[in-house]
């Protein structure tokens, strides 16, 4: 069964027409009591920010969307949402909000559970009389299951004018194709200094460290595995007028920018830094899994993409050379862990080797990965820096 990451709030990129099951309620100033159901999300506010949430509401509508907003008074929040459905209906809120994420310029929506005026997790009771008792809906092995979102930040009150000195902002990193949310980061830098302010993870909220230039103008870049870095401009103190292009939204108390992101092409070049192998040997620890995972995703959406792997290590000197025993146990010191004796470069060419052959197992055909050993000839920092163990790498290429 497939799962996504649904993020708690969304931007304005609109361009269909949707029918919400409840009333429309944005003639009333203050916001309604949300009824017991699901909610298509795209947006939150906090409850002394009714007037901004109906004003939002009201430009959904005319823009085309069928919207309304209510308040979940627990926690003090205000959402405005497309569409609202009965506990019966879990799986039809989840196709209406991948509608809203993939189509409809709504990135981050996510489905919200109300029960008697508060938000509650998805497999949570809805019967007073049995608490144990869990609301099941129809929900196919091809749909996807909410599992997880990313909480609004705090909500404050809105300056105007609104920039990056008193307004965060999300940074949303999606795969192109599919709008698929993607695990990265993101990089700033000052555009007059080319000094980095900072690297941080991507698809969460952010308040940008003043670059305390003149222009106020920063870059912005997103790395995702298996993805061209992608590159946007904004500026620290005019953030207003960087809504003009169609990544940039202001949206209530924050901004969203939003990298679309390509796949890797012929001649790029990346490293496997979530891979990482046990001390001498062609063994990989148990965190890489996450890495080969998202490669095995990449060579599985393109049947024509082939690669080469390039081992690296740190030194040229010679020693053991721990392997993958007769259980071909990738991520893990077995008992049946075969010890040999070899140059720096065999355990580095080992090591593609490897990987390549985990690759094989998931089903990739073995004539799609090549593989090759550099030892320590081809080191990226200093033997003497604090960042030598860094040498010890594999790198991925794209062949064609």
């Amino acid at each position: 069964m497939k799962t996504c990451k649904i993020h708690a709030t969304a931007v304005s990129g609109l361009i269909s027409v949707f029918l919400a099951i409840v009333p429309l309620q944005i003639h009333a100033q203050q916001a309604q009591p949300l009824p017991n159901g699901y909610f298509v999300v795209v947006s939150t506010f906090k409850d002394s920010q009714s007037r901004e949430a109906r004003s939002y509401s009201e430009l959904l509508n005319k823009r085309g969307f069928t919207s309304t907003f209510g308040i979940e008074a627990s926690k003090h929040y205000v959402y405005v949402y497309l569409a609202s459905f009965g506990y019966d209906q879990f799986a039809q809120s989840v196709d209406r909000m991948k509608a809203a994420r993939a189509k409809d310029g709504f990135p981050t929506a996510w489905v919200l559970k109300i029960k008697d005026g508060k938000e509650i997790k998805e497999g949570e009771s809805v019967e007073e009389s049995n608490p144990k008792v869990v609301a099941k809906s129809p929900v196919s092995d091809e749909q996807s299951l909410v599992t997880e979102y990313i909480p609004n930040p705090t909500p404050k009150p809105i300056f105007k004018p609104q920039h990056l000195g008193n307004t965060p902002i999300f940074l949303s990193v999606i795969k192109k194709n599919n709008k698929k949310v993607l695990d990265g980061t993101v990089k700033i830098l000052d555009v007059e200094s080319k000094k980095v302010l900072g690297t941080v993870n991507a698809n969460a909220y952010f308040e940008i460290p003043d670059p305390k230039s003149k222009s106020g103008d920063i870059t912005l870049v997103a790395s995702a595995f298996g993805f061209n870095d992608a590159t946007q401009q904004m500026n620290y103190k005019q953030t207003e007028r960087d809504t003009v292009n169609e990544d940039v939204t202001l949206f209530g108390n924050f901004f969203m920018l939003t990298f679309e992101m390509e796949r890797m092409t012929s001649g790029a070049k990346t490293t496997l830094t979530g891979v990482s192998f046990f001390n001498d040997a062609a063994i990989m620890v148990p965190a890489s899994r996450n890495q080969l995972d998202d490669l095995l995703d990449m060579l599985n959406e393109n049947l024509k993409i082939k690669i080469r792997l390039e081992g690296h290590t740190n030194s040229n000197s010679r020693g053991n050379i721990v392997s993958v025993g007769p259980s071909k146990n990738y991520f893990a010191l077995t008992k049946d862990r075969i010890t040999t004796s070899g140059s720096a470069k065999s355990l580095s060419e080992a090591r593609a080797e490897v990987i390549k052959a985990w690759l094989v197992d998931q089903g990739v055909a073995a004539d799609r990965i090549e593989t090759v050993g550099w030892g320590g000839s081809k080191p990226i920092y200093d033997s003497k820096s604090n960042l030598a163990r860094k040498n010890s790498r594999v790198e991925l290429v794209v062949v064609e």
